[in-house]
């Protein structure tokens, strides 16, 4: 549908829906805006002005959980072999987890602490990739 706003001097203003005749005759004192097949801001959406069109917005993935958050996806077991291990590494990397106020799933260091799981046979690797698809699952829920 053609749609024109009609503007003269910032005072006045008037919009045609391309129905019947223009509601205010056009003189050199109007400026016209073309206002066609535009639609009204989506929610969600992006515009794009080099194609004048809107698209879906792009998808933020979440990497932050908290500690609770990680402790809820262990089992106890996990738990209890991980904070009670004497190997020096485990001992630090708990350290570092327990005073942590939140952790980030993308950081070297969690991926550095999920192997270290994993080479000293606390976790084994597909234990290990469940327990980092349910915090992701977290962190974006």
């Amino acid at each position: 549908m053609k749609r024109q706003l009609q503007i003269k001097s910032s005072l006045a203003s008037s919009e045609w829906s391309g129905g019947g005749g223009m509601p205010v005759p056009p003189d050199a004192t109007w400026t016209f805006v073309d206002v066609s097949d535009r639609p009204e801001a989506v929610v969600g959406m992006t515009y794009d002005a080099t194609t004048d069109t809107f698209g879906p917005a792009p998808v933020i993935v979440r990497t932050i959980v908290t500690p609770a958050q990680v402790v809820s996806v262990l089992t106890a077991a996990e738990w209890q072999i991980a904070t009670t291990s004497t190997d020096a590494d485990v001992v630090w990397a708990m350290a570092q987890f327990q005073l942590a106020q939140r952790v980030d799933l993308a950081d070297p260091q969690f991926a550095a602490l999920m192997a270290g799981l994993v080479s000293k046979g606390i976790v084994t690797a597909a234990r290990a990739a469940d327990i980092q698809s349910d915090l992701m699952a977290l962190a974006n829920a």
